[in-house]
């Protein structure tokens, strides 16, 4: 049971890092030097994608654990 929950948790956090990673758009900011003619862009994801990240590194985490984790055998007296 605990491993095909830590199944369920692996396919689900890759899942959504997937479906995450192509709604948050970056922002871009070019900056012009006017001196050498050189542009530098700059992107920048919001906070929400950065804690959705961290979560589901998290998840994927306690997934890897309960699949991989052995069950205890129960003696019966």
């Amino acid at each position: 049971m605990k491993r095909a929950i830590g199944v369920f948790l692996i396919v689900q956090a890759v899942l959504t890092y997937l479906t995450i990673k192509m709604i948050y758009t970056p922002f871009i900011v070019r900056i012009l030097d006017r001196n050498t003619g050189v542009t530098k862009v700059s992107y920048s994801f919001p906070l929400t994608y950065w804690l959705i990240c961290i979560a589901l590194g998290i998840i994927l985490m306690v997934g890897t654990y309960l699949v991989f984790s052995k069950e205890k055998k129960q003696i019966f007296n």
